[in-house]
């Protein structure tokens, strides 16, 4: 039985793991917000929805110390973070979880949590995933979430569409969710004012630096509570969607905006290169792919077609912005997550113990690797020598279909034009490089000189 690291901090229950399978304690403090809602059916209604992540109650006699009730969930094909989600998956994680204030609010319920931790991506869009999160709501009370829903969607949706997309690397340094005061910082003057984020974020700010100055915390514990009607509370909710409907990203890569205009090889080399990778997903029969390097995910596409759930990795927040919008809503999309992420620093173990968040590589291994025209970036951007590269690809998965680009293709001499020195790279390079690693199984060589090598790794080599 292993313990999930990042569900710890909830008093109410923890997700515990046995024989691959997902249970969750129910503890005594939990109990009488999980019996209401169920008796109320706002389980069944809101999984029925497909908004809420499914269970069962099971009798589970390894269940963690002081469990009262065992609920036993579907296991999520890959678990992802807010920081590597593109703006608009961020976007709807945040109309997620305020459609389902929405719905709670008229039944006597809300969200006790508003974190973005608390969704995740699986076969049918995005979910929550925290059952517990869903309790009774407190009479004439303010939303006690709402202050985290500000800083986990509001301040960095609001600073990524009026500033920088790669604001939402801050993800990484404030996993607890954006410091509201410096996110109004960063937002323009004019945007501080307009009428929703004035609202909920430059004046959230000042009343939250102003409570937290240590001549007011006195004089709040004798100030009276403040009571919210549930219908102004229904109408914070309103407002909070319509301000957070208003923030847009305008997509500016000039070079994945015009992709198709601008490949470097022919429509022939990439038939031809699309019907090799069908042919080595279909002889791998993958359950799970992560697509290296996936770009607008054209190949993801053709994994995920084969049945496999595919994670589409790139640097480019464009690319996996241009994936998410445009295969969410098909059956064969929805099994593709295009995840953000510099693969030269890719995520790592973050939290409590630097255990709570998982790193990239815990939270494999897949069934198949595509790294397809992947390995001359890392090598020449990223200085990365190839027997490294091979290296952390054998620790991700056994089965790699990697793309070799001959020194002499123009992507390689674009990117090599002003440097005099770089790290060695030849094909022989690559194959003694990779074969300490990998067994090279079978090739094929395109029109372009480009080869792609379907690979196993070794097992239990001394390399490792």
């Amino acid at each position: 039985m292993t313990v999930e690291a990042g569900s710890f901090r909830d008093p109410s229950g923890q997700v515990f793991i046995h024989e691959n399978t997902i249970y969750r304690s129910i503890y005594q403090s939990g109990i009488a917000d999980y019996k209401a809602a169920c008796n109320n059916g706002i389980y069944e209604e809101l999984i029925l929805k497909k908004q809420l992540i499914s269970h069962s109650e099971v009798s589970f006699e390894h269940a963690l110390e002081n469990t009262e009730y065992c609920i036993e969930h579907p296991k999520l094909p890959m678990v992802s973070y807010p920081w590597e989600w593109s703006f608009s998956m961020l976007k709807d994680a945040a109309l997620l979880h305020l459609d389902i204030m929405e719905f709670l609010l008229p039944k006597g319920f809300w969200l006790r949590d508003a974190s973005a931790f608390n969704v995740q991506y699986n076969q049918t869009g995005l979910l929550l995933i925290d059952t517990l999160s869903i309790g009774k709501k407190a009479p004439d009370s303010p939303w006690v979430a709402y202050n985290q829903f500000c800083s986990h969607f509001l301040a960095p949706l609001a600073t990524a569409s009026c500033c920088d997309i790669r604001t939402l690397g801050l993800w990484r340094n404030y996993i607890d969710g954006f410091p509201l005061d410096l996110a109004v910082k960063m937002l323009p003057v004019i945007k501080k004012y307009s009428p929703g984020l004035f609202m909920h974020l430059t004046l959230h700010a000042y009343f939250q630096r102003k409570s937290d100055r240590q001549e007011d915390i006195l004089k709040e514990k004798t100030s009276k509570k403040r009571r919210v009607s549930d219908l102004a509370l229904l109408g914070i909710i309103r407002s909070l969607r319509k301000t957070i409907n208003k923030l847009k990203w305008d997509v500016d890569s000039r070079i994945w905006a015009n992709y198709e205009s601008i490949r470097t090889y022919e429509d022939a080399d990439v038939k031809e290169k699309a019907n090799y990778v069908k042919k080595i997903v279909n002889a791998t029969n993958p359950a799970m792919v992560w697509d290296l390097g996936g770009n607008t995910g054209e190949f993801s596409k053709i994994a995920a077609e084969s049945g496999a759930f595919v994670v589409s990795i790139d640097g480019d927040p464009a690319c996996t912005e241009f994936i998410y919008k445009n295969v969410k809503s098909t059956e064969n999309g929805k099994r593709i997550l295009p995840l953000t992420m510099d693969l030269a620093n890719p995520s790592p173990g973050l939290g409590w113990e630097s255990k709570e968040r998982l790193s990239i590589i815990e939270r494999g291994p897949a069934d198949l690797i595509l790294a397809l025209a992947l390995i001359h970036h890392l090598v020449f951007s990223a200085n990365i020598p190839l027997t490294r590269i091979a290296k952390w690809f054998a620790s991700l998965s056994n089965n790699l279909l990697v793309e070799f680009m001959p020194i002499e293709d123009p992507m390689i001499k674009k990117l090599t034009q002003n440097r005099q020195e770089h790290l060695s790279y030849s094909l022989e390079d690559f194959k003694t490089s990779f074969s300490k690693y990998f067994t090279f199984i079978e090739y094929k060589e395109l029109e372009n000189k480009r080869i792609l090598f379907h690979c196993i790794a070794r097992k239990n080599n001394k390399y490792n």
